[in-house]
């Protein structure tokens, strides 16, 4: 150890070009952190926003943008490894003056309540029963309330082409989670005020416990019409990450960049230190360092450069991260996941692999021999003799 002065204070001789090594590695490991933690925060919400949706559902029957025929619910309730099924009338609205769209679910209160509870809605106006079904009424959920800048009781105008629809907010959705912007209605006036009538979006399906998701799946999906599929309702969770997984490589590989540019700078450090100091290497030599000591404290001047550009990166990239929800979202202004609102999470695992990843770029970047101390060749003697002197 007492080696530690001559060789660490080398980088402290060196400040230009250990500076520049240390913000590649910083700026690399940031980047890299920053967008797997937002990726991951966007992911785990609308995973979250999945499971409310989905209730206690095991499969859904998913049909095209368009929907499909009604009737479909009526033949799916006869089926004897059906339990419960609740149809759902899927709606992205535009509202006046906002630029994201209101996801608004008609539903059916009568069997909503025995696959997905948490998204019945709650009355302002208890004494009145039937204030769910009214075709005007709509239900929002607090985040949609704070998002839209409106109240229980005022109206909301949706564009549905190029009418306006005017929805008297009669209360919210108490079992929907934070920060999910979500509408409820009932399913008649969902058809009636869209142009719906008829169709449906999505059924969901609890299998009853003589029956399997699997054995229901082999049965039904073959009964299915055209265009409409049995799936899962982690399926869409899946779906989200497998559109966002070029946006987020394209994002990585930047950051892979910048790593590598910060190894290339701490190779490039380590060359020319060791160009310079052969002098100080050869007296180190002959006071009897060995060669293999004297290239692992190389390897030590590079781990520490990239251990601290490591620990500066992951700092700074849950900063980025966190400054990124805010003001960009978890889709980073991609689109992926508009309307969510993700919350940023420690991750020890990821933080330590990416610590880890900024002290290998040091070890990449010092992983060569220290070069021998310089020789010079004899002087050669000049076949000239001496003239004497007069």
């Amino acid at each position: 150890m007492t080696l530690a002065p001559v060789f660490l204070g080398s980088l402290g001789r060196r400040r230009m070009a250990s500076l520049f090594s240390l913000l590649a590695i910083i700026l690399g490991v940031a980047l890299g952190m920053a967008v797997q933690a937002i990726h991951e925060a966007a992911l785990n919400e609308f995973g979250r926003g999945v499971r409310v949706l989905a209730g206690a559902s095991d499969l859904r029957v998913v049909g095209p943008a368009s929907g499909f025929d009604e009737t479909l619910y009526e033949q799916i309730l006869l089926h004897p490894e059906i339990a419960h099924a609740t149809p759902i009338v899927e709606v992205e609205a535009k509202l006046a003056g906002h630029e994201q769209t209101l996801h608004i679910l008609g539903i059916d209160i009568f069997t909503l309540a025995r696959v997905a509870p948490r998204l019945l809605p709650q009355s302002q106006d208890k004494s009145d029963r039937f204030a769910t079904l009214a075709e005007n009424s709509i239900f929002l959920s607090q985040a949609a309330q704070q998002a839209y800048g409106v109240r229980i009781g005022e109206e909301l105008t949706v564009q549905d082409g190029i009418r306006s629809l005017k929805l008297r907010i009669d209360g919210d959705l108490p079992g929907v989670a934070d920060g999910q912007r979500l509408a409820v209605m009932d399913i008649a006036g969902a058809q009636t005020a869209f142009g719906r009538i008829g169709k449906l979006s999505r059924i969901d399906l609890v299998v009853a416990n003589t029956s399997s998701p699997e054995s229901l799946r082999r049965s039904l999906q073959d009964t299915l019409p055209a265009g409409v599929l049995l799936e899962a309702p982690e399926a869409a969770s899946e779906q989200s990450g497998n559109l966002s997984r070029a946006y987020r490589v394209n994002l990585s590989m930047l950051a892979a960049i910048a790593l590598l540019t910060g190894a290339f700078l701490v190779f490039s450090a380590q060359a020319l230190s060791v160009v310079r100091r052969r002098s100080e290497f050869a007296f180190l030599r002959a006071l009897g360092l060995e060669r293999t000591t004297l290239m692992r404290w190389l390897f030590v001047e590079g781990a520490l450069v990239g251990l601290i550009g490591g620990l500066i990166g992951v700092a700074l990239g849950y900063g980025l991260a966190w400054a990124a929800l805010q003001l960009l979202g978890g889709d980073l202004g991609a689109g992926y996941f508009s309307g969510l609102k993700p919350r940023l999470e420690f991750k020890p695992a990821l933080t330590i692999f990416y610590v880890f990843l900024g002290l290998l770029a040091g070890l990449a970047g010092a992983a060569l021999l220290p070069g021998k101390p310089p020789t010079f060749p004899p002087r050669k003697r000049s076949s000239q003799r001496a003239m004497p002197c007069r």
